[in-house]
């Protein structure tokens, strides 16, 4: 328990301000803005992209064709000017009550009529932020560092102001209102901290008996030589400062490897159940999973607290955070993506035991989208009690209810703020920003009836205003923006954050814009899934047909009879309600009869429930396998091949029951090989042994081919075989099959190598094509010391500014009918690496067949130097295999690299290298990509 070192109530606010001398003298100026600290790190954590579908990511490529709520009020707010902080980021936050939205910025806030915009009296021009602690004492009152907080707390009626003390003795400023009015007096605290607590957010949180009702607090600590000491997790006690009582703590773990957490903020009138522990919340950039940290609460005695040391995970759709950089039109300069962070706020919302959902809470955060581009990753979980109060403290179950990546365009949207109205609509507001186009404020959302996955089209808060781009070399952007609710009509949303009316490097504004959905309000209802809605079943062993429980939940009154009606039911089986219509809020059972008969396959199932005007759906899968997977017939490479590929495409299919029984002797042709085998998966195992004792490859594929990863031994004898899956277990394994590997870069037997391209580097250019942007690209000249090469080579840094260098051959003709076809070059790769495996600098190929698109040159294809990393979430390329550390030839020389090229013939063909980096470490000299003695050829 942390005692508060200084507490007092303050004088009213209004007559502060009337005291208060002007503004304090600015850090920084527009054309030279101070840079407020936020220590940035790279997160570790590999996620291979090319693994992904868009389909699992659950992307959203384009418009989905619905209108975003009109914008109500869009007016400015605070800006670089009349902040007087001369600074970068200007750190946007602010909150709506019942008369006030107020905004705090580096280093000053300003309250406004909500209704209007317009400046309160009390403030007609933007105030000190430390305005709050005046005549406090300490350093709460002399520093006025920022990272500030305005927050409304709903349920007290309340204001709660929050900023930090970025020198030591380090120190968490909070000041807490006396009534609604936020120029009375303030209840006082300052909390003081070990280490620096860089990045400080806050949020509210309350329970239906008050036991776990507290004021959340995360920070990211860190020594004094900037080295980061994990986040500290933090509840104050809310009830006693609300109270103003001088012995107000807070309980504070340290040390949690959670850069980029944020702690649960509870809006509305209503608490969360009783006993309801509060959370904090994060992603694995790794796993895409979501961790959640439970804190339950003894304020009675404070030691009893307890914290889950090990986060509780629920699992996303795949993503892959961005890191930027983002581009705006006019300037080279880019901005930072923040995509290491959940972004402030993770907004919370509870509802009647009879809502769609208890507890709703919606997070987002930046990731990448299709085209390399940021989007706004949004998730919306579902926290609940199962129904019933626990008798003592306990945490939430969570799931997720819906989640989706916005990025309908090739533009970066990052930056977001979300929250969730009292009728269960999600409100997404973001900057947008591309080489095309400069910063702007956009709006979305999301009803209960839109599609799933789903955001509507979006609104423009900044159309015609936001005219600039910022020049400053920091990147630095935001760091944050914020989102709220009404607290009286629990309907319009504001949202604020910056933007640029003209280009500058920091002449930065910010702007308040609020919406509202058409019908919020209204009595409403949602159909959801009490159990889960996709159902696995095996049909030769089920007894019962497949069955869904469904709930209609009801917000703001709603009463009445409900019809539900099932699509898309499968041939064959009919849909069963156990109750239809239902009386809402009530419940049915949906029984499909004749499932557990359906031949194999997956059935998608919409149900609708109508009520006058209103309609609801809900999406049901069901994957069905009749039988166990019949016997898999192995393809190729044929049994006995030799001359294989040490990476060999290994191919393999169904055979019927024609061809297992016909015997080819009537003069009929046998049924062709690959037919289907009613599996859903496949286990590929390659050995050095007819018994599989020594498996040297293996994976479970969900196709019926597999390139074996990693590289086999040259000139050795192997053995695979393949076990077919379903919903109903294992299949036969196959029979087994053996090969021979060839030797990397000699043609196959009965043919002849014909060299089609070959430059040493000693002549010239050649028509190589060197091009790219940042830091030091290609050039051609002396290799680097410590690479082991020695005549004239082409080579590229790797550099410390963010870059994307590219080397290009010529079009080399391959011939068509080549029976091989393979690329050998001399290479030394070395970039700045994110042990065990990852890469934050990489290189990598690609290839193009019309000299305008060029495509990743995945590892399938290399055969003596196969990518050794991946590259890291934020990092360029992220997800990408890729090169960062040396290859086989070792530290000091370079590695013959031979590359297949088979599916190039009769094409042609442009190689690219690819040399990409991030804005700062490069790894040890030497670095970089490096490569020498090119040659193509041909075996006919």
């Amino acid at each position: 328990m942390i005692r508060a070192v200084r507490h007092d109530v303050s004088a009213p606010i209004r007559d502060i301000l009337r005291a208060n001398p002007p503004l304090a003298q600015p850090k920084g100026t527009e054309q030279e803005p101070y840079e407020i600290p936020n220590i940035l790190l790279k997160l570790s954590g590999q996620v291979d992209k090319t693994a992904q579908t868009p389909g699992q990511r659950r992307v959203q490529n384009a418009p989905n064709g619905l209108p975003a709520p009109t914008i109500d009020l869009s007016f400015q707010a605070i800006t670089s000017t009349t902040s007087a902080c001369g600074c970068l980021p200007p750190d946007t936050n602010g909150d709506v009550s019942d008369l006030h939205y107020i905004q705090w910025v580096n280093s000053a806030w300003q309250a406004f009529d909500k209704t209007t915009g317009t400046p309160a009296p009390e403030t007609p021009a933007p105030v000190q932020g430390n305005s709050f602690w005046t005549g406090f004492g300490g350093k709460c009152e002399t520093t006025n560092s920022g990272d500030p907080i305005a927050l409304w707390d709903p349920q007290a009626q309340r204001w709660v102001m929050s900023q930090f003390v970025t020198s030591a003795p380090y120190a968490q400023c909070v000041a807490v209102s006396t009534s609604p009015d936020p120029f009375g007096t303030y209840n006082r605290y300052e909390f003081n901290w070990p280490r620096f607590g860089d990045y400080p957010k806050m949020g509210i949180w309350t329970d239906e008996g008050g036991s776990q009702n507290s004021y959340l607090l995360i920070t990211h600590e860190f020594n004094t030589s900037s080295q980061y000491q994990g986040s500290a997790l933090i509840a104050m006690d809310r009830t006693k400062m609300l109270a103003g009582d001088p012995t107000a703590g807070m309980v504070r773990f340290p040390g949690f490897d959670a850069y980029g957490v944020e702690p649960l903020h509870l809006l509305g009138t209503m608490p969360a159940p009783a006993n309801a522990c509060p959370s904090f919340v994060h992603f694995d950039a790794g796993t895409s999973e979501y961790l959640f940290w439970d804190m339950c609460l003894d304020w009675t005695t404070p030691a009893n607290t307890t914290i889950t040391n090990t986060p509780n995970r629920v699992q996303g759709a795949p993503f892959v955070p961005f890191y930027g950089p983002v581009a705006q039109q006019g300037t080279a300069s880019a901005l930072d993506a923040f995509g290491t962070h959940i972004m402030y706020r993770a907004t919370a919302r509870a509802f009647s035991a009879d809502a769609p959902t208890r507890v709703s809470l919606v997070v987002n955060h930046t990731v990448t989208g299709d085209a390399d581009q940021g989007g706004i990753n949004w998730v919306h979980f579902n926290l609940d009690n199962g129904g019933t109060a626990p008798a003592t403290p306990a945490a939430l179950s969570k799931t997720i209810v819906d989640q989706g990546t916005y990025a309908p365009d090739a533009e970066t949207r990052w930056m977001g703020g979300i929250a969730i109205d009292g009728s269960g609509n999600i409100g997404v507001g973001y900057s947008k920003s591309s080489a095309a186009s400069r910063p702007q404020i956009e709006v979305t959302g999301r009803t209960l009836d839109d599609p799933l996955g789903t955001l509507r089209d979006e609104a423009n808060c900044t159309d015609g205003v936001a005219a600039g781009s910022q020049t400053s070399s920091s990147g630095r952007w935001g760091d944050y923006s914020s989102m709220s609710v009404d607290p009286v009509d629990q309907c319009t949303f504001y949202f604020t954050t910056e933007y640029y009316a003209t280009t500058a490097s920091g002449s930065w504004r910010t702007r308040v814009c609020s919406f509202k959905f058409p019908g919020c309000g209204d009595p409403s209802y949602a159909l959801v899934a009490q159990t889960p809605t996709r159902i696995e079943m095996c049909g030769a062993t089920a007894t019962t047909d497949p069955s869904y429980s469904l709930r209609l939940g009801v917000l703001n009154g709603f009463t009445g009879a409900v019809n539900l009606s099932a699509s898309n039911v499968p041939s064959g089986a009919t849909a069963q309600f156990s109750s239809n219509p239902v009386n809402a809020p009530g419940s049915t059972d949906l029984t499909i009869a004749g499932g557990m008969s359906l031949p194999s396959g997956e059935y998608s199932m919409d149900v609708t429930a109508t009520s006058g005007s209103q309609s609801r759906h809900i999406g049901l899968e069901l994957g069905v396998s009749a039988d166990a997977p019949s016997a898999v017939q192995l393809m190729a490479p044929v049994d006995a091949a030799g001359d294989v590929k040490i990476r060999p495409l290994l191919s393999w299919g169904g055979m019927s029951n024609d061809r297992i029984f016909g015997d080819g002797f009537d003069g009929t042709s046998l049924p062709p090989l690959g037919g289907p085998t009613d599996a859903l998966s496949y286990t590929v195992e390659v050995a050095t042994d007819s018994a599989f004792t020594n498996i040297v490859a293996s994976a479970t594929v969900p196709t019926t081919s597999w390139s074996v990863d990693p590289a086999l031994s040259n000139s050795t004898s192997y053995y695979w075989r393949v076990t077919p899956h379903n919903y109903c277990g294992d299949g036969p394994v196959s029979a087994t099959f053996s090969f021979t590997t060839g030797v990397p870069g000699q043609c196959p037997a009965g043919t002849t190598a014909t060299t089609v391209f070959e430059d040493d580097f000693q002549s010239g250019v050649n028509g190589w094509v060197a091009a790219g942007t940042g830091g030091t690209g290609w050039t051609q000249g002396t290799p680097p010391t410590g690479t082991g090469m020695t005549a004239t080579v082409w080579k590229v840094p790797d550099n410390t500014t963010s870059s994307d260098r590219t080397l290009t051959t010529p079009a080399i003709t391959i011939p068509s009918g080549a029976a091989a076809v393979f690329l050998s070059f001399d290479a030394y790769h070395k970039s700045e690496q994110d042990p065990p495996s990852g890469c934050w600098d990489s290189s990598s190929m690609e290839a193009s067949t019309d000299g305008t698109t060029f495509t990743y040159l995945d590892g399938s294809h290399l055969f003596t130097d196969p990518y050794n990393g991946l590259a890291s979430p934020g990092a360029p390329l992220a997800g990408r295999k890729v090169w960062c550390y040396v290859g086989p030839g070792g530290a000091s020389a370079p590695t013959r690299s031979i590359v297949d090229l088979d599916s190039f013939a009769g094409s042609n063909l442009q190689l690219r290298f690819r040399m990409v980096s991030d804005s700062n470490t490069a790894a040890a000299a030497p670095n970089g990509l490096v490569i020498d003695n090119v040659k193509v050829e041909a075996c006919q």
